[in-house]
């Protein structure tokens, strides 16, 4: 059996930069891959224990994939475990009104005998999607059971689906009697149905199950066009049919012959993370298209995300310039105009060089500023937002909606009573044209007035309109100005390019209101503004022209090709740091939302050269830091608590630490006092509040900014602070403590007090046995150093003897590492305070009954010093000589693939803490293993593996064995057994474990007992 397969290995341990971040998110989704397909392949060969176990490993290593969790539900349904399958097919309904998941939430629920919930997901299933088989049955079967005449649906093309006979319904499209039409053996809608809404049978007055049918649903077509080289491509499916090919029609945008194109092409990957999608492809050669700017339309008659776009704009564009070029250099034109005209057809403009011209003269100052809010879908969202605004702007500024033909009846609806009311100026669209053109709609009607372009998902505060007005007119050359928000990008705050956490309105308010009183009148150069809330002054506005309908389709992208378009004509980009706007983001056109802007970003690349290096390098100068960081020093001194505080100077690699801080923080917080999170962040020293952070701008370099920092925790008045881990700090940390004149507690969670390896673990992958320094250096130059600083065994020793002497108290977890600390430093005696109390466990837990093999669990994440070597080998031990004797890790390892092949093993993926212990006693494991080799301070690990109701193996060192021997649940094995001998030790216990009844006894075990051992053989 192969050992290895090429690039399976956890590409990091430490998640620590936004690159780690990304390594481990390719790394999780390639190996979640695997393990669903193995799932599928276990499903498929009805082994279903098998597939239930890669399924659950494939989710925990993709959360967020919605395919895999369907799957996963579908086989907890078909095992019966209904309640595991009830709230993740409900979590998919809700997300992606998917038909199965639908179908699977009412089976579940039927199943645990509650029929109304059941009544409403198979209705929910019925009104927006073609039944199929299954649904039809299930929905049989519950309308039997909820006394119902029946059950009703439509296929995608007009077919009338029930189960009771046609002739005696009555039906209705849109409150109109309907007549029905039968064609070869089945009852069709009449042609009515494809313009209707709704549809509603009854039967002797009663409505059927699934009633009223919401027919723009069924017939609603998603996806997603572009054009390259003059060829037509893109994808296309109907979410309420999914086995329908859809129908497009290809329409010239000034009107002429229809094309007619149908998506078949079934290879294109399913779009985004919905379950159970399936897209179709198109490609249509330029050949067969129409000249110029085309809409691509689904069968809904709405515009595919992409559409409306010209296939033929860069060819036409090309042949302009090259005629321009032939033109100036025709043999009857002076020398000097040919040489000014081949430089006008040819030369770009490089969009990182100054701004050496003036704005164009604009006549005089606007007078009022008129809101535009174009308006699709989100009727909640946009009624809260259209609130705030109505609350906030003078009487003088008009709120011009402009509704984009919204899907949405009860939104629609709601704009026109705000109309009538006189509190809105409402423009229709009789069809969806997408955001450009819905602005470009206000913007025309707010002829003479500045505008802000506003998004329908935001939320505003008193004084927003004024600030951005006030920043717009700041100097002559400002064209737009964009205030912070949570989800704006190169704006974004507190975190930039990061969706930060949508504040409630009274957060928003008050975030607002801070903003204002921190940023009075400042506004910074910025490259390009940001749609989501773009003031726009009207003298930029008549220079530049309205947005680019005929090239960004549905949007993204377009706000960027105005500001750039502005900035060649003179004008400036501000950002007002004094302005904070909510806004939810990223919400409005569904799956195809990567693939439109993707497909954005490329084409306004291609119309502004430059324009990736402008933003890179606005990214990376970030002159919006010192703002963000003078807002998030405001907030911090608004959470300050009256008693005072205390600093945890941790590092930032989580693991058993992380649990230890989280655990002191509450400790503190239920104290009174707030517990100051210190952390390394890229060279810095990153303040937050407790371990949730939230404060990612409090960055300070050290020692250059001690003062600073200094200055900042010195109002929180700290009374001591806690010293975890000084992995990735400066070690000028500490002078911060010492600034601030408070005491210090050191504790000790690995020996990176001593060890440049951090856990005694060198060369040779093994316990070093901690020998003379001397040794240590041959040690470091063979491995190499874990600290992330230069500094030698000598300096690391004469340094923590320092640290370690002006500490208050060294706490220490166990009294094997307060021991082993005291050896290193005699003068320290650290007080031993255990993080967990090892008081009476649950009762033991049995095995599978009738398992032929002992069963052993592993846990934790499993690298180099947690045994990941022994584990190997025990694997390829097990293999070779057929032993019934196989090994389920509830965790991660280095390399979970190539352990996985090497030997009876299987790897669960990584787990929280609140659910570990379920999913321990899930495996039926008969014991636990501890495999690590080096002396562990703790071992949280031990602690589950009780609490799941096993004993334990470990080896004789560390924490582990310190605890084992005091409880005297487990067993001890000799430090540095070969694999046959652990194996042969771990067989040994299946006679104590499974044939004695596990008592409550532990055995230590000898070289000379485990020789004796005879190997058990199948």
């Amino acid at each position: 059996m192969a050992d290895r397969s090429a690039g399976t290995a956890r590409p990091t341990a430490r998640i620590v930069t936004d690159a780690d971040r990304a390594a481990w998110l390719a790394w999780a989704r390639e190996r979640a891959t695997e393990a669903f397909d193995r799932g599928r392949e276990a499903l498929e060969a009805g082994d279903f224990p098998l597939a239930r176990r890669w399924l659950e490993r494939a989710r925990r290593l993709a959360e967020t994939d919605q395919s895999i969790a369907f799957a996963l539900a579908s086989l907890y349904l078909r095992l019966g475990e209904v309640t595991r399958a009830a709230p993740i097919f409900a979590d998919i309904a809700e997300r992606h009104d998917t038909r199965e998941a639908w179908a699977g939430l009412a089976a579940s629920a039927r199943a645990l005998g509650d029929l109304p919930r059941a009544v409403a997901a198979i209705g929910a299933a019925l009104a927006r999607h073609a039944p199929d088989t299954t649904l039809a049955t299930l929905a049989g079967c519950i309308a039997t059971e909820a006394g119902l005449p029946g059950w009703c649906g439509v296929s995608g093309d007009g077919v009338l689906l029930t189960g009771s006979e046609p002739a005696s319904l009555s039906v209705m499209l849109d409150d109109a009697p309907a007549r029905l039409q039968r064609a070869g053996g089945a009852v069709r809608l009449p042609r009515a149905w494809r313009v209707a809404q709704t549809l509603s049978v009854r039967l002797d007055g009663v409505a059927l199950l699934g009633c009223p049918v919401q027919l723009g649903a069924l017939r609603r077509a998603e996806g997603f066009v572009a054009a390259e080289q003059g060829v037509l491509s893109g994808w296309a499916w109907h979410p309420g049919d999914p086995e329908r090919d859809p129908e497009l029609t290809i329409v010239p945008v000034g009107g002429g012959a229809k094309l007619r194109v149908t998506a078949t092409d079934l290879s294109v990957a399913a779009p985004g993370e919905r379950p159970l999608a399936r897209a179709r492809g198109f490609h249509v050669p330029a050949t067969a298209l129409p000249e110029g700017p085309v809409h691509v339309l689904g069968a809904d008659g709405r515009d595919l995300l992409g559409s409306p776009l010209d296939p033929g704009l860069e060819r036409r564009a090309a042949v302009s310039i090259a005629t321009a070029i032939a033109a100036a250099n025709a043999a009857s034109v002076p020398p000097g105009a040919a040489r000014a005209g081949l430089a006008a057809a040819s030369r770009a403009v490089p969009l990182w060089a100054d701004i050496a011209v003036s704005p164009t003269a604009g006549g005089a100052r606007a007078e009022a500023t008129d809101v535009v809010i174009p308006v699709y879908r989100g009727l909640q969202r946009t009624l809260d937002c259209l609130a705030t605004v109505l609350e906030t702007v003078p009487a003088s500024s008009r709120v011009i909606v402009v509704d984009d033909a919204s899907p949405e009846p009860i939104l629609a609806e709601a704009l026109d009573g705000l109309a009538q009311e006189g509190r809105i100026l409402l423009l229709r669209h009789p069809r969806n044209r997408g955001f450009p053109a819905a602005a470009n709609t206000g913007m025309r009607a707010a002829a003479g007035r500045d505008v802000v372009l506003l998004n329908s998902d935001t939320l505003v505060a008193p004084g927003w309109l004024e600030g951005l007005r006030a920043a717009a007119h700041a100097a002559n050359d400002i064209g737009t100005a964009t205030p912070f928000s949570n989800d704006a990008t190169i704006l974004s705050y507190p975190e930039i390019g990061k969706l930060n956490p949508m504040p409630d309105l009274a957060e928003t308010r008050r975030l607002a209101a801070l903003a204002a009183r921190v940023h009075p009148g400042l506004v910074l150069d910025i490259p390009t503004a940001h749609g989501f809330c773009m003031y726009i002054r009207r003298d930029c506005l008549d220079a530049v022209g309205l947005l680019r309908e005929d090239v960004f389709a549905q949007g993204y992208g377009e706000e960027n090709d105005f500001s750039l378009r502005a900035r060649h004509l003179g004008w400036r980009h501000v950002a007002v740091p004094g302005v904070y706007v909510a806004h939810v983001g990223g919400e409005s056109f569904g799956l195809a939302r990567q693939h439109l802007i993707r497909r954005n970003l490329a084409l306004l690349n291609r119309l502004h050269p430059g324009y990736d290096a402008l933003i890179a390098a606005h990214i990376a100068a970030d002159p919006l830091a010192p703002a963000r960081r003078a807002l998030d020093a405001a907030r911090w001194r608004e959470a300050a608590r009256p008693d005072g505080a205390v600093l945890l100077i941790t590092h930032a690699s989580g693991g058993g630490v992380e649990r230890v801080l989280r655990e002191r923080c509450a400790a503190h917080r239920a104290a009174g006092l707030r517990p100051i999170v210190l952390r390394p962040k890229e060279g810095e020293c990153v303040l937050g509040d407790g371990v949730e952070g939230g404060y990612p701008n409090l960055r300070f370099r050290l020692p250059e900014e001690l003062d600073a920092a200094a200055a900042l925790l010195r109002a929180d008045k700290p009374v001591h602070a806690e010293l975890h881990h000084l992995l990735g700090h400066d070690h000028a940390v500490l002078d911060l403590v010492r600034r601030l004149d408070i005491p210090y507690d050191a504790y000790v969670h690995d020996y990176a007090w001593f060890c440049p390896r951090i856990a005694l673990v060198g060369p040779e992958r093994r316990y070093c046995g901690e020998p003379d320094p001397r040794d240590c250096d041959i040690c470091v130059q063979d491995a190499g150093s874990n600290l992330e600083e230069e500094i030698g065994v000598g300096a690391l020793l004469a340094r923590s003897v320092r640290d370690l002497a002006a500490a208050r108290q060294v706490i220490a977890p166990s009294a094997d590492a307060a021991t082993r600390i005291a050896r290193h430093f005699p003068r320290i005696r650290p007080t031993v305070l255990p993080w967990e109390d090892d008081g009476v466990p649950p009762p033991l837990v049995a095995g599978e009954p009738g398992h032929p093999a002992l069963r052993v669990c592993i846990i934790g994440g499993i690298g180099v010093e947690k045994g990941y070597d022994i584990l190997l080998a025990c694997a390829r031990d097990a293999e070779r000589r057929r032993l019934r004797l196989e090994f389920v890790v509830v965790g991660h390892t280095t390399d979970d693939t190539r352990l996985m092949q090497a030997g009876p093993v299987f790897v669960t993926g990584e787990y929280h803490d609140d659910d570990v212990d379920v999913l321990i006693r899930a495996q039926r494991a008969d014991i636990a293993f501890l495999p690590s080799i080096w002396p562990e301070t703790w071992c949280y690990t031990l602690g589950h593996a009780w609490r799941a109701g096993l004993r334990v193996a470990a080896f004789d060192i560390g924490a582990p064995a310190e605890r084992i021997r005091r409880t005297g649940r487990g067993w001890l094995l000799p430090l540095g057994l070969s694999a046959p001998a652990v194996n042969n030790a771990l067989l040994a216990l299946r006679r104590v474990v499974v044939d004695a009844g596990r008592p409550h006894h532990q055995d230590t075990f000898s070289p000379a007992d485990l020789s004796a051992v005879p190997a058990v053989q199948p």
